[in-house]
């Protein structure tokens, strides 16, 4: 039941993905160009309603947060990949799934590209992780472990930050 609702959950955000235009690629130039704010503004509604949804939820005993370790050289190596995957490909892990349903063949080369570099990355997984893993693990760091309160107070005031700034801040240029 758990895969189902999942299931459906993605399915419903890859519609909200497809209708507000995320796989276009002109639409997703604009957006790295800071000339169109749609998808910042999709991105922004997407994570303020999803962080304060996810700790509703765990509240309620409905969802069991599991935190990673930081590793800062593995955080900042992948972020620069992904950027330049998204730069040169014009897509972002979900929206290739979403121009893939709609049969645009360069996001299923983006597909490919992404999961041949995950199975390079596992086969070097043990010679990276003693460089770029290790060094720099400040093991599981939350903002709510630094702060002292709970998640809940930080979730509230940056969901509403989020949400305030993608409905009132953030207006379209777009040319």
């Amino acid at each position: 039941m758990t895969l189902l609702i999942g299931f459906l959950i993605g399915c419903a955000f890859g519609a909200i993905l497809y209708l507000g235009g995320a796989s276009s690629y002109r639409r997703i130039l604009g957006t790295l160009l800071l000339k169109d704010m749609a998808i910042i503004k999709l991105m922004m509604t997407a994570i303020g309603v999803g962080s304060l949804g996810i700790y509703l939820l765990d509240m309620g005993g409905l969802a069991n947060m599991s935190i990673k370790p930081a590793y800062v050289w593995g955080v900042l190596v992948g972020g620069i990949i992904f950027g330049i995957g998204w730069a040169v490909s014009g897509y972002c892990p979900g929206t290739c799934i979403v121009g893939a349903s709609e049969g645009k063949k360069d996001a299923v080369f983006t597909i490919l590209g992404a999961l041949t570099g995950a199975f390079l990355f596992s086969l070097a997984f043990p010679v990276l992780e003693e460089w770029l893993i290790k060094p720099a693990n400040f093991g599981q760091v939350t903002m709510e472990s630094m702060l002292g309160i709970d998640g809940i107070w930080i979730a509230i005031p940056f969901s509403a930050a989020l949400l305030f700034t993608a409905f009132f801040v953030l207006k379209d240029n777009y040319e």
